[in-house]
């Protein structure tokens, strides 16, 4: 009988070391999944800090679109500086700048065009001097294409060749 017990020492001995293995490879697999968990986190945050920068990068460049053209927009709208944080809204959303003025000039009644004042001309009563365009023949480097043409049918005819 005291051999039946010592082989049951034995057993409990290896049954002890296969416990400590499966602990160990336990340990093991607990390791290696909270590494791809931490990796796909780190993998998630790059993803969003790309996203993110991709985002501010096409605002940026549709605000420096806005504010090269804007000057452009004010010569041939003259209300648009008056609602220029209107029109910068509609063209970070996607708008074109033109588009946006526009958009936003109509919406608040002011797209009108405004015509500059009418300058009076100098009147020329008042002067004793008049001033008569000179008349003369114009040199024929600064003469158009149009005008050569004329003086070489005028002078041919002066000539009786037509």
């Amino acid at each position: 009988m005291a051999e039946n017990y010592d082989n049951l020492d034995l057993d409990l001995e290896s049954l002890d070391s296969n416990i400590e293995k499966t602990n160990k490879v336990e340990e093991r697999i607990k390791d290696l999944s909270s590494k791809v968990r931490l990796t796909s986190e780190e993998r998630d945050e790059k993803d969003k800090l790309l996203k993110e920068r991709d985002t501010q990068v096409a605002s940026l460049t549709k605000e420096n679109q806005f504010l090269s053209s804007f000057t452009d927009l004010t010569a041939k709208y003259p209300n648009a500086h008056e609602y220029k944080d209107a029109i910068k809204e509609k063209v970070l959303l996607g708008y074109d700048p033109e588009d946006a003025a526009v958009a936003v000039l109509a919406k608040e009644g002011k797209l009108g065009v405004t015509e500059a004042p009418i300058v009076p001309t100098e009147s020329p009563v008042g002067g004793s001097a008049t001033t008569v365009p000179t008349v003369g023949e114009k040199a024929i480097a600064d003469m158009t294409q149009e005008e050569r043409k004329n003086a070489l049918v005028e002078k041919l005819r002066e000539e009786g060749f037509t």
